[in-house]
């Protein structure tokens, strides 16, 4: 089978390579399945470069999120059967043609649940659902978001109308703030205005509940002035790769709280019970149309290069799949 791998940490059109490996049988209480889909996300390219917080030992097969058809079934597994759609958490090697992985980590897809939403299932979708059950959020609050027009800022527009909370979303471009106010935001600011921190505590006299900040920099440090006396920010990223700035007495005398919050974390800390629970309650929504990814391309696993170049611009107005 083909699989995209990487020998050594960098720039991912340099380092990866599209090579045929043998196809594997699955183990006790494993399954394999044939990949169907998979979202080129920020954390499988920073994996690939390196400085992701999750390591696999090298050589390694890139991806980490994807939809799969189950094709072979291992000793001992039970409940699942031969070409069901499922769905992989925790994968680790996605981007190739079949993937083994323990059928204790995979969902069913949902009737009607279109494969390229499917696929974008877990990483971004998943993020979102948490954190906002993390913060609490719930009718009548205020989420100020960063990085708003990602999957995550998406999928958190849409739980903001399913929980009955408001969202300010900021965002690098002004072109995306129309965008992003057609899409279901309640506010949304371009923090290139230099005015925007003055519009944004306009909007919030009282300040927000809660924030999330995939950016860092000064960014972060400014939503952090903008909460309210006891305050949440969750972070999730740092897409900037500059420090946090955060400022000392908003935290001391307002008592805000600033804590990170990592998906592969929760899912190590997460009992049974509790990550099927998520998982299953968010296929549904996905599946119900109350929550998608918009899709820009797909391409198909011998065009990587031109997959990852595309996944890499700025200004996108949604994923890019390898089909």
């Amino acid at each position: 089978m083909k699989a995209l791998r990487f020998q050594q940490p960098g720039d991912p059109l340099a380092v990866l390579t599209l090579e045929e490996v043998a196809l594997a049988e699955p183990g006790p209480g494993e399954v394999r399945l044939r990949m169907v889909a998979r979202p080129i996300n920020p954390s499988d390219l920073l994996q690939v470069q390196g400085v992701y917080g999750r390591k696999p030992p090298l050589s390694a097969t890139a991806g980490l999120e994807g939809l799969g058809v189950i094709e072979a079934i291992g000793e001992g597994v039970s409940g699942w059967a031969l070409g069901q759609c499922v769905v992989p958490m925790g994968a680790q090697g996605t981007w190739a043609e079949a993937l083994i992985t323990p059928a204790s980590n995979l969902f069913p897809v949902p009737d009607g649940l279109a494969d390229e939403q499917a696929a974008q299932a877990v990483v971004n979708p998943l993020t979102a659902w948490l954190m906002a059950d993390q913060l609490g959020l719930g009718e009548g609050h205020w989420l100020i978001q960063s990085a708003a027009a990602s999957a995550v800022g998406r999928c958190l527009i849409q739980l903001a109308k399913l929980r009955g909370f408001k969202v300010l979303c900021l965002v690098r471009h002004e072109a995306a703030v129309q965008d992003l106010m057609e899409a279901g935001a309640d506010a949304a600011l371009c923090t290139g205005d230099p005015e925007w921190m003055k519009q944004a505590t306009a909007l919030l006299p009282e300040g927000a509940h809660a924030a999330v900040d995939a950016v860092g920099g000064a960014l972060g440090g400014d939503m952090v002035k903008l909460l309210r006396p006891g305050g949440t920010m969750l972070v999730y990223g740092a897409l900037s790769m500059e420090p946090l700035q955060l400022p000392g007495g908003q935290l001391i005398f307002r008592t805000a709280t600033v804590r990170g919050f990592w998906l592969t974390d929760w899912k190590k800390r997460a009992a049974p019970q509790e990550r099927d629970r998520a998982m299953t309650e968010l296929l549904a929504a996905m599946g119900a149309g109350k929550i998608t990814i918009p899709v820009e391309a797909s391409y198909p696993l011998e065009a990587w290069r031109e997959a990852i170049a595309h996944a890499q611009r700025s200004g996108r107005r949604g994923k890019v799949l390898i089909r």
